[in-house]
């Protein structure tokens, strides 16, 4: 495809006008927003195709979090603490019996006493080469201990786990407002929504192209070519890893009484 056929199709569907609400999105709005496209994502790297909500999006209405209901968001989407639910337990069971038969007593859906005795984690850290396992499965009496004994009691196992599995804490970059409010000055999200279109359609799409696309008007303040390749393009594509949306959940887990704020009123505070 070349650059007019391009710039032809991406006419067909893409306007800017549409995402200049953005600034009325919550905190949390924002948050999902990220999480959607990053689903997006996956669908079209694992499957070849975009989901519903890309094709929300490729219709002209690219603010998912104004579609549905934010109430229980954040309980759902938590990145590093989450409950484990009977189809996550079959699910590893499947792998054990998929890539570790001797998991099992011969002949039987048994498991080995030895296998019974250990953590999930080593577990299944054996049966995927200790490559691809660095979750800890675990428990918290909710009736008999109180907030700060949970926290207390994970404060002083984390270090101990990470020790025994050999993985370090990850490194968490410095957060804040000014970061968050650089993602709608930037056009982040537009700018995800044209690149996950362009890995759809397998074509690559310049910063000269969309440059023009996220700045239409003459009245815009243009950011260029240079200011896209050096700046505003790799803080998409780290938003696109999922990178981001993980540092607004902390952001937000550190700053709840600001997650229904949205985007205008936090400009404010800064």
């Amino acid at each position: 495809m070349d650059t007019v056929q391009i710039y032809k199709e991406l006419q067909a569907w893409f306007d800017y006008d549409n995402y200049v609400d953005v600034e009325s999105c919550t905190l949390k709005g924002l948050h999902k927003e990220l999480l959607v496209r990053k689903n997006i994502l996956d669908s079209i790297e694992f499957f070849g195709e975009g989901n519903d909500y890309f094709n929300q999006i490729l219709a002209g209405n690219p603010l998912i979090s104004k579609t549905i209901d934010l109430d229980t968001h954040l309980a759902e989407s938590q990145t590093h603490i989450r409950q484990v639910t009977f189809g996550h337990i079959e699910s590893l069971k499947r792998s054990l019996e998929m890539f570790s038969q001797e998991s099992f007593v011969k002949g039987s859906d048994q498991l080995t006493k030895e296998v019974k005795e250990q953590t999930l984690t080593q577990s299944m850290r054996t049966v995927f080469m200790r490559t691809n396992e660095s979750r800890v499965y675990t428990h918290f009496d909710l009736k008999n201990s109180s907030d700060e004994e949970i926290i207390g009691s994970l404060r002083a196992l984390l270090p101990v786990w990470r020790k025994e599995y050999g993985i370090k804490s990850r490194k968490q970059e410095a957060f804040g407002l000014g970061k968050i409010l650089k993602l709608v000055d930037y056009r982040i999200l537009p700018m995800i929504d044209l690149l996950m279109w362009a890995k759809l359609k397998d074509v690559s799409l310049s910063n000269t192209i969309l440059s023009r696309l996220l700045y239409p008007k003459l009245t815009d303040e243009v950011r260029g070519d240079e200011q896209l390749k050096d700046t505003d393009r790799p803080i998409a594509e780290r938003a696109m890893s999922g990178e981001t949306s993980k540092n607004i959940e902390s952001f937000i887990n550190k700053n709840r009484h600001l997650s229904d704020l949205s985007l205008s009123q936090l400009r404010k505070l800064t």
